[in-house]
């Protein structure tokens, strides 16, 4: 009799135990993660130069509806004139807009957050032209010759340095800045130098030679640096992409290319000289050293008359390709395409688009 009483009392607290822990189990919270995604984007649209007609286009990912304009109709006044770039870093958006000499700061809906200016010693005011961000901060150039960095807490540039004439992208590697200096300005003596600076310093640390009139630079995961040259133009030296090699900081011809982007470690870079009758799309694989393939697209783009390829940009998260068409005068065509090259959609933007910028749920 006691060893049944025994066993329904075990029973009875067994089951009270059971019934306890369950309760518990369910008051725990349940943590579902929600997958990243592309919620829309943002089209930064240059405009003619001395218009002051530089715009944001935004374009809804799952609506496919597009607003126009979004910077003036949010803060009641235009972004300025001769906007460059626009970066998405740490939960807000900044845009160079270099004939305005200011950086504009927003959320990431576009709303002003603060307006940043910079000036010389004699007073004048540095030219915002491109952006890279890193370890917190935003390094930017300064089409007036110098490199800055903005601090990303107090939205004030907290360190300036002289780096050459008409210094155009940059980009972090190696816990170095590549900057190329292409010395537009002095055409037909352009500049054939990328400079290193320290990331914290801004010290030079070495310039490599590279093609004349470097502009675009970016880099992959293993810290080689690409760089595009646009030479002079066709005239004796065609536009040209080189890669510096981490280990030898030397550099080398891969192609000739007009503009390029960057996704895991695959480069995507269009070659559309002025007069060439075919465009090239290629894709070049980082890790292997090779091209994969000379025309990523597989429906092409009809180009109106004057109209060439202005921007090009890879969604991060979805792979999706956007490729921006212009005639410098009207307003502009964004197209997109699916990582294997099949055209999704297309939309209106603004004048001369410069980037797109993409905002995800994350």
């Amino acid at each position: 009799m006691k060893k049944i009483d025994l066993l329904l009392g075990w029973l009875f607290s067994a089951a009270f135990f059971f019934t306890l822990t369950s309760c518990e189990s369910d008051d725990q919270p349940v943590v579902v993660e929600v997958p990243e995604q592309t919620e829309g984007v943002f089209v930064l649209n240059r405009g003619p130069q001395g218009s002051n007609s530089s715009a944001l286009t935004y374009f809804d990912s799952e609506s496919k509806t597009v607003v126009s304009d979004v910077f003036a109709s949010l803060n009641g006044r235009k972004l300025g004139d001769s906007a460059e770039q626009l970066l998405v870093y740490g939960g807000k958006m900044y845009a160079t807009v270099y004939g305005s000499y200011q950086i504009e700061v927003m959320d990431k809906k576009g709303k002003s957050l603060k307006t940043i200016t910079s000036k010389n010693t004699d007073n004048s005011f540095h030219q915002p032209r491109c952006m890279a961000s890193g370890n917190g901060k935003v390094y930017v150039t300064f089409f007036d010759g110098y490199v800055g960095i903005v601090d990303t807490t107090s939205l004030e540039v907290t360190k300036i340095a002289p780096v050459g004439l008409n210094p155009e992208q940059l980009t972090l590697a190696n816990n170095k800045i590549y900057v190329a200096v292409s010395e537009g300005l002095n055409y037909p003596n352009t500049g054939t130098k990328v400079a290193v600076l320290d990331a914290t310093t801004l010290a030079e640390v070495t310039k490599i030679d590279v093609l004349k009139n470097p502009t675009e630079i970016l880099s992959d995961s293993q810290g080689d640096v690409y760089v595009i040259s646009l030479g002079d133009y066709g005239y004796t030296v065609n536009n040209t992409l080189q890669r510096i090699d981490k280990q030898t900081q030397k550099s080398t011809v891969l192609m000739e290319a007009t503009t390029m982007t960057m996704r895991n470690d695959t480069l995507y870079a269009i070659y559309s000289l002025w007069g060439k009758p075919v465009t090239d799309y290629i894709k070049y694989d980082c890790k292997n050293e090779s091209v994969v393939t000379t025309n990523f697209l597989k429906d092409a783009i009809i180009y109106p008359e004057k109209a060439s390829p202005a921007c090009l940009d890879v969604d991060p998260v979805t792979g999706n390709i956007y490729i921006g068409v212009t005639d410098y005068k009207t307003n502009s065509d964004i197209y997109i395409f699916s990582p294997e090259g099949k055209q999704l959609n297309k939309f209106e933007a603004g004048s001369d688009p410069r980037v797109v910028a993409f905002i995800s749920n994350k």
